[in-house]
């Protein structure tokens, strides 16, 4: 067969002969024809074709193969040479079989749109359902194989967006096509009738008549030559014959089969999904002619590699004509009756006599040539001792894997849950098996729910399978539960024994059992990976940092005890990524792994004991907030939240010290949202055990106010900084410094809401305190200048705010260092000074040197970062620098609506800064867009008299102005009022708006002159 491969350079295509017996990894093309647009073979070969639509399909399929890793590709239009009836012939008897071989099949539906704006169709099928059940692809005669043939089917639409594939869209299928569910889910098509199969196509049609029998040729497994001209009755005469002759002489065959069918110990799964990248690399690597191979699957207890197995043992029956052997590793006495019955069946000599050597005759005879293609699974090969350990004291005795058969006719598939086992069996050919997708934990859950109505409800069936973690073991029995009784409680889904038809009798089949027994063995082998263990059960089961592991071991018993987990599949390790510490390992745990961990320390009396050592862990590792090493503390703060979370175990007090760090914590992060719901849990604990007046209740109370602040939530903050200052002054006086924070706090919030004059007075009142308490270079009395600066510049009295910002950046940077956070808040104030006083070349240098202290210091997006590029943006717009400024506006209003959300007032500060500078450039329209709504959202979210909407108000007045609009005066007049009263009649923004008021009215009437002037000239 020919195939096509991408050339490098100049992106065109080159045809490859293969093997048909033996070609390489490749892709292949279902689609529909258009008259006259396909390339055909002599094209592609001569470089022409390329302006026509079907080489773009061409192009697709190349992409979507390389996407997968696939070098070669194959497309039917140009792949044969249809010249030569000869090639024709034959590439029409051996299509279904290049079909069945292709390790992926993409359906491109050239009638089924998706707009533009929609990046995954798989998520919005609503929009291309009724475009896809109409397709014409579905009424083809050569598409019916194509969908039944291929081993992973995938459907795309004329855009080329993945739908779906034939698993995830089976129902949707059978319903267009009414092909039964079973058939599109692979299997053998020998098991259904002739006249079942005949109708599946008798609705499509060919553009040739005789095409609509021979496009049926692989669906039916027979040769037939090629007689165009014959019409349509004779073709399907000839195919009938030649069926009933296949049919006639399969005799032979058949008890061969049947004997070998009953050698599996489970019927085929009729619920299995999914797995079909597992299936085909299976395929592709263990079944290869003249080769002895050799594989094993490795995965978590209950992650299906048993159904995997099966599945693939019924596949290689119905379409590699192999003997299929399987053997239970569970114990030496499994191993050896399966073998027993191997040489049953296979009526070796001597194999029913007393005494006989039964594994040595089965591994000799299977390793002879006189037998047919096999292959073998040994399945729960978990436990080291049974195949790798001596079988007597003898050290050099066998052992059972010794007496596995070994043949270039012969293949053998393994199955363990042990990675070492894994590695010992076959170091270089492991499978890893996760967990399955959403989409196939859902069609296993629809298949086994029998109340088909409980799957209406989609958040409760997404819910369950989030708590069964998409686990096919746990799906299963779940469903199985659910079918006997009602969906309840976890523990109940979790603890009730099922009868499993795919598990041995032997084995208990509760699912904590599964790895209850990994369990015990861990404790005997391995002490400090159980110590691992139960700590893991007692704290969050994702982004397990190492060095939050308790402490103790040599490095090697503590790189072995991280092994040892890894080998059970208990943990995964995640790869590292440029924000986790150098050298910190980082695990996840599977979540069932992680409830039969809890359960197991509940059933040993031991869970309050590993509780408290991550809570003490826990205390010595999370700080009080702050930016000091911040990059190896963040991976600890969900772990602390789990812990404080655990009501039964954790005192109430211990659980709102916990919440108080990590809320402080990811203030400093900037994440005030999180924070806020920190404090507030703390806060509630703590008045209920503390009472109101307690220091760490008002500390709670202080925090919260602190955090809504930063959020905008400026009535809340105010309120609640109010309450916190009388109850300090009440509890710990007038002077204490926690109190002083509190009327610091307080002064900062009356600021934010531009009630400037409240907020001087009692600044300066903090100033002098702080100063006298604490001293003049201690932080807090350095934040309270910092805060009276900010007020003193709001007011008007620039120069003022000027020479305290100097000062008091001068001592931030003697005190805590040129790179702290509050030194580069400093900074960013005596910045926003100098850009209001309009020494703007000064000012754009100490933006630029503290937007990069910031991005380094907390990273590109945290508030404070945001902040600066604003500032720093602002600079640029009063320079005339516009489109450096826009560029600037809009990428921090993008971040700021990420990070702080679309009404946040920095946001809203954002959007009317853009407005600002779009308006300077000329694009009225677009500003007018942006200042009408960010207008709207200030009047919300702060008021209608706040300082920062009268400037949105004034802005929005001075953009139509300029457009000689005269509907701005309403405006102007509003504005005009309200500044007299919240900012006074002397303020510099007062007097600019009024300024920029009589100027309008001085226009309007000039224009009203002149209009009045050229009237009377034409009278």
């Amino acid at each position: 067969m020919r195939l096509l491969k991408r050339l490098l350079g100049d992106g065109g295509f080159e045809l490859v002969s293969f093997n048909d017996d033996d070609p390489s990894p490749y892709a292949i093309l279902s689609h529909t024809w258009t008259e006259g647009q396909e390339v055909t073979y002599n094209e592609l070969v001569t470089g022409a074709g390329k302006d026509k639509a079907g080489y773009a399909k061409i192009r697709f399929c190349s992409e979507r193969a390389a996407a997968d890793g696939l070098e070669y590709f194959w497309v039917d239009t140009c792949c044969i040479d249809k010249s030569t009836s000869d090639e024709l012939s034959t590439a029409i008897n051996s299509m279904f079989r290049w079909y069945q071989r292709a390790s992926k099949c993409y359906v491109y539906l050239s009638d089924v749109p998706v707009p533009d704006e929609i990046n995954d169709a798989e998520a919005f099928p609503i929009v291309w359902q009724e475009a896809f059940r109409r397709s014409r692809w579905f009424t083809r005669g050569w598409t019916l194989q194509e969908l039944l043939a291929p081993a992973s089917v995938e459907f795309f639409c004329k855009q080329g967006k993945r739908l779906g594939s034939r698993v995830s869209l089976e129902r949707e299928i059978h319903e267009i096509t009414k092909i039964p569910i079973t058939a599109l889910r692979g299997q053998s098509l020998t098991g259904f009738s002739v006249e079942d199969r005949m109708s599946w196509a008798a609705r499509r049609t060919t553009t040739l008549k005789e095409d609509k029998v021979y496009c049926l040729l692989g669906i039916f497994g027979v040769f037939l030559s090629l007689i165009y001209g014959e019409g349509e009755a004779y073709a399907t005469l000839r195919l009938r014959e030649e069926i009933q002759k296949r049919q006639e002489g399969r005799g032979t065959d058949s008890s061969r089969n049947l004997s070998v069918f009953s050698s599996l110990p489970f019927l085929r799964n009729t619920l299995f999904v999914g797995r079909t990248d597992q299936l085909r690399y299976l395929e592709q690597h263990l079944l290869v002619s003249n080769s002895h191979r050799r594989m094993t699957i490795y995965g978590l207890g209950g992650c299906g590699k048993s159904a995997l197995a099966i599945e693939f043992a019924y596949r290689v029956l119905a379409r590699h004509a192999r003997l299929v052997f399987w053997v239970p590793a569970i114990s030496q006495e499994s191993f050896e009756l399966a073998f027993r019955e191997i040489g049953v069946r296979l009526r070796i000599p001597g194999i029913t006599d007393d005494n006989a050597d039964i594994k040595k005759l089965v591994r000799d005879t299977l390793s002879s040539e006189g037998v047919d293609d096999w292959l073998m699974i040994v399945d729960d090969a978990d436990n080291h001792e049974v195949l790798l350990g001596t079988m007597t004291s003898d050290s050099k005795a066998a052992r059972l894997r010794d007496y596995l058969p070994r043949s270039d006719k012969g293949a053998i598939l393994f199955t363990t849950r042990s990675r070492k086992v894994a590695r010992t069996l076959t170091p270089s050919s492991v499978l890893g098996l996760d967990d399955m997708s959403k989409a196939e934990a859902r069609q296993l859950l629809e298949r086994c729910i029998t109340k088909q109505a409980l799957l209406d409800d989609k958040t409760a069936v997404d819910e369950l399978l989030e708590i069964l973690t998409c686990l096919p073991l746990a799906i299963v029995q779940a469903a199985a539960f659910i079918n006997n009784n009602h969906a309840g409680a976890e523990t109940e889904l979790f603890n009730e024994r099922f009868a499993d038809p795919s598990r041995y009798d032997e084995l208990d089949s509760t699912i904590a059992k599964t790895w209850h027994i990994s369990f015990d063995q861990i404790r005997r082998q391995d002490s400090l990976a159980a110590e691992y263990l139960s700590f893991m059960a007692c704290i969050d089961r994702v982004n397990i940092p190492q060095s939050l592991l308790p402490p103790g071991g040599s490095l090697v018993q503590q790189v072995k005890a991280l092994g040892t987990l890894t080998g059970y599949a208990f943990i995964t390790e995640r790869l590292q990524t440029a924000q986790e510490p150098d050298g910190d390992k980082v695990f996840d745990m599977h979540r069932l792994v992680h409830l039969a961990s809890v359960w197991w320390l509940d059933g040993h009396g031991e869970r309050a004991t590993w509780v408290n050592a991550a809570v003490a862990r826990l205390e010595e590792l999370v700080p009080h907030g702050g930016h000091e090493k911040k990059e190896v503390w963040t991976t600890y703060l969900s772990h602390a939240i789990h812990v404080a979370g655990i009501d039964s175990v954790v005192c109430k007090a211990t659980s709102a010290s916990l919440l108080d760090r990590v809320g402080r914590c990811q203030a400093s992060l900037g994440q005030y949202s999180a924070a806020e719901t920190m404090h507030q849990q703390g806060l509630s604990v703590r008045e209920r055990m503390l009472g109101p007046e307690h220091p760490d209740t008002l500390t709670s109370m202080g925090n919260l106010a602190s955090v809504l602040d930063r959020q905008g939530k400026y009535k809340e903050a105010e309120a609640m900084n109010r309450e916190t200052l009388v109850l300090y002054k009440t509890v710990l006086g007038p002077k204490y410094p926690d109190t002083l924070t509190s009327m610091s706090n307080l002064a900062l919030v009356l600021y934010r809401q531009g009630k400037y004059k409240e907020a001087e007075a009692m600044n300066s009142e903090t100033l002098v305190l702080c100063t006298k308490v604490l001293g003049a270079e201690h932080p807090d009395t350095l934040t309270s200048m910092h805060s009276l600066a900010l007020v003193l510049d709001s007011r008007g009295k620039s120069g003022e705010a000027e020479a305290m910002n100097r000062e008091t950046l001068v001592l931030y940077k003697t005190v805590l260092g040129p790179k702290h956070p509050e030194t580069l808040t400093s900074m960013s104030n005596l910045a926003l000074v100098l850009y209001s006083q309009g020494k703007y070349g000064e000012a754009e240098a100490m933006n630029r040197e503290t937007l990069v202290l910031y991005q380094t210091v907390l990273g590109p997006e945290h508030p404070s970062t945001l902040t600066s590029i604003h500032n720093l943006a602002l600079v640029l717009y009063r320079q005339g620098k516009q489109d450096g400024a826009e560029a600037m506006h809009r990428e921090e209003l993008a971040l700021c609506k990420k990070v702080l959300g679309p009404e946040h007032p920095d946001t809203l500060t954002s959007m009317s800064n853009l407005a600002g500078v779009l308006s300077e450039q000329g694009k009225y329209e677009e500003a007018e867009t942006v200042n009408t709504e960010t207008l709207a959202l200030y009047k919300k979210v702060l008021g209608p008299e706040h300082p920062d909407t009268l400037m949105s108000m004034y802005c929005h007045a001075r953009l139509l102005a300029n457009q000689y609009r005269y509907d701005s005066r309403h405006l102007y007049e509003q504005a005009c009022a309200a500044y007299g009263t919240v900012l006074g009649e002397d303020h510099p923004t007062t007097r600019a708006c009024r300024q920029h008021y009589c100027q309008l009215l001085a226009l309007k009437e000039q224009d009203r002159f002149s209009l009045c002037s050229r009237d009377w000239k034409e009278t």
